[in-house]
């Protein structure tokens, strides 16, 4: 199984990152990950990428720009994340769906958190 993801990496006017915690009962339940989500039908990726900040932290998506795609088998399924950088945001974030925390980081203190391996990749991105 194949799915791409749309994922955002928010900058605050202070260049700290915005981070959410996965709900324990889900997949990697309990570790950080960068705000995004999956592409419905026939969805563009910046479309996904603004609906689903939208949706997840209630931030509305300014500008963004494109980073790069990031590919990551776990197994059995395979995540192509689309990832792209947003420093234009309107609304403060807070948790809208199942997440159980969210929290502002500095980019270089990331690797303190625990994330998912596809993740990682994106910390890797980063630097």
């Amino acid at each position: 199984m194949s799915i791409k993801v749309a994922v955002a990496v928010i900058f605050n006017k202070t260049g700290e990152v915005l981070i959410t915690r996965r709900p324990l009962h889900a997949p990697h339940g309990g570790m950080w990950e960068f705000p995004g989500g999956k592409l419905e039908n026939n969805e563009e990726p910046a479309d996904a990428l603004i609906r689903e900040v939208k949706e997840e932290v209630g931030i509305d998506v300014v500008s963004h720009r494109f980073l790069g795609e990031i590919t990551h088998s776990y197994g059995t399924k395979t995540v192509h994340l689309l990832v792209y950088s947003i420093k234009e945001f309107a609304g403060d974030a807070s948790c809208l769906e199942s997440q159980m925390d969210l929290c502002w980081v500095n980019v270089n203190k990331l690797s303190l958190y625990n994330f998912p391996e596809a993740n990682v990749k994106i910390i890797e991105l980063l630097k």
